[in-house]
């Protein structure tokens, strides 16, 4: 009788493997170097950084995702700043970011506008101005904030639409507190889990927004380099195309190239709907919920800066009447809500030294319309939107209506990303920005050794994803328990 073959071996090992080099996939590979351990970073795309990442046209750089780096750190922030933490942890002087502060930002529901700024007093003064039979129970919702943990990993996912509709008698205020916190970080339909409305609440409203002067090159330039220096393995172009388990256990990674990885742990940022695909041959129990929520964003880069045509928000929130509409639209895309950036008007030094500028707007958009249209369609639609969505946004930046043959004729260039572009570029499902509705903040799945990162374990944002991958490398492989 001939001997059983034995099973093939693994072509390598390693002590971590990490899927994804996105922001929270690098900051945990490079958390877990700094402290010896092996790691093979794995990514299905050519360049780093995910949702952030970089491209040029032409000549000019883009930052794909940054519109803003969230809580600046202040003299009232302290080294309690989740920024100087992450600095720390990742061991990146905050001082070599350059962070340039926000003028100041806008939030615009019809006729009705809060500003805002990096001083939180200011803030306040805003909401007592234009709610004034809010002040009390408006300060009263900030301390039931800052007793609620919005940052253990037990913290439950609650309706802030629902707790605002009991905090708050005036519903205009909380549709206006939801739109920011909504459009930088919820996958809920209409709401957001009241842990990260909490979180971005701090982020964007208590510490404030800047922006790197490189643009997110300055955050992934030091980290690529670290983990060079430190010998992690970054396989680019290489997706993972299993992840083999007992049901118990990952065993291995078969890859793209034809290889395969054992590890003693394995690190996911790609979503718990995309890890779940991954698992061959036993899945979860429990498949996550699938995600929906995209957008198309049109950027348009102009002469000259925001400051000649009197723009001087740096970012703005709308809405086009008192109920905030945050859902996957219908058709093809949906102008009633929106954010519009301006990145020049982060720090005046920086301000002064560019001869051209961008218009960033964005818009809740459709993924199944934009994913199902041929090439050639493709491109007319996209173009047709970038029009209807350039005088939409120009209606909040300008009082009059010729302005917007005047800036038509500034633009030197114009490009825009649709779902279709963040599915092809992430592989999220159905081109999901924030992954599932439903977090895993601890990062756990039903096998021993995998773990998620990023998104989908709730921390959302680049500061949050990347505490997000620092937190699963710490807590759970460098000291777990």
């Amino acid at each position: 009788m001939p001997a059983a073959s034995s099973p093939k071996q693994v072509d390598s090992h390693c002590d971590v493997a990490v899927i994804g080099a996105g922001l929270s996939g690098l900051s945990a590979a490079l958390r877990l170097a700094m402290f010896g351990k092996s790691v093979v970073l794995l990514e299905r795309h050519s360049v780093v950084g995910g949702l952030n990442s970089f491209y040029s046209q032409k000549g000019i750089k883009f930052d794909v995702g940054l519109h803003a780096l969230t809580n600046y750190p202040s003299e009232k922030s302290g080294k309690s700043s989740p920024l100087l933490k992450l600095c720390r942890q990742l061991r990146i002087p905050i001082d070599s970011l350059n962070l340039h502060p926000q003028s100041h930002s806008r939030i615009t529901f019809g006729t009705e506008s809060l500003l805002f700024d990096n001083d939180f007093d200011f803030f306040l003064s805003q909401v007592e101005e234009k709610f004034p039979a809010e002040k009390d129970r408006f300060l009263s919702l900030l301390s039931q904030m800052e007793e609620f943990p919005a940052y253990s990993v037990d913290a439950k996912e609650l309706s802030t639409r629902e707790i605002l509709r009991e905090a708050i008698h005036e519903p205009l205020l909380g549709e206006m507190l939801l739109c920011p916190t909504c459009y930088y970080g919820s996958a809920r339909p209409n709401d957001i889990d009241f842990p990260t409305f909490v979180m971005l609440f701090d982020a964007i409203f208590r510490q404030g927004l800047s922006r790197p002067e490189r643009g997110i090159r300055a955050i992934l330039d030091p980290i690529t380099r670290k983990l060079r220096e430190l010998g992690v393995k970054r396989k680019m172009k290489c997706p993972v195309e299993a992840i083999v388990n007992d049901g118990s256990k990952a065993s291995e990674l078969k890859l793209g190239n034809g290889e395969r990885l054992s590890a003693d742990f394995v690190i996911s940022t790609c979503g718990a709907v995309e890890t779940q695909s991954l698992l061959k041959p036993t899945g979860s129990p429990e498949p996550p919920t699938e995600g929906r929520f995209s957008i198309m964003e049109s950027i348009f880069v102009f002469e000259g800066q925001p400051g000649d045509l009197d723009w001087d928000e740096t970012t703005l929130f709308f809405n086009d009447s008192e109920t905030f509409h945050f859902d996957e639209p219908k058709g093809a895309l949906d102008v009633r809500s929106g954010v519009i950036c301006l990145p020049e008007n982060y720090g005046s030094d920086v301000q002064a030294q560019e001869a051209r500028s961008k218009l960033r707007i964005t818009h809740p958009a459709n993924f199944g319309h934009w994913a199902g249209l041929p090439q050639e369609d493709y491109e007319k639609e996209k173009a047709s939107w970038e029009e209807r969505v350039l005088a939409n946004g120009l209606r909040y930046l300008s009082k009059e209506e010729s302005q917007l043959e005047d800036f038509r004729s500034k633009i030197i260039l114009r490009d825009t990303f649709t779902p279709r572009t963040i599915k092809k570029y992430t592989d999220h499902r159905n081109g999901a920005l924030y992954g599932s509705p439903v977090k895993r903040r601890d990062g756990s799945t039903h096998l021993e050794n995998l773990f998620l990162a990023g998104t989908d374990q709730g921390y959302v944002g680049i500061v949050g994803a990347m505490l997000g991958g620092i937190a699963i490398a710490n807590n759970r492989i460098l000291r777990p328990g």
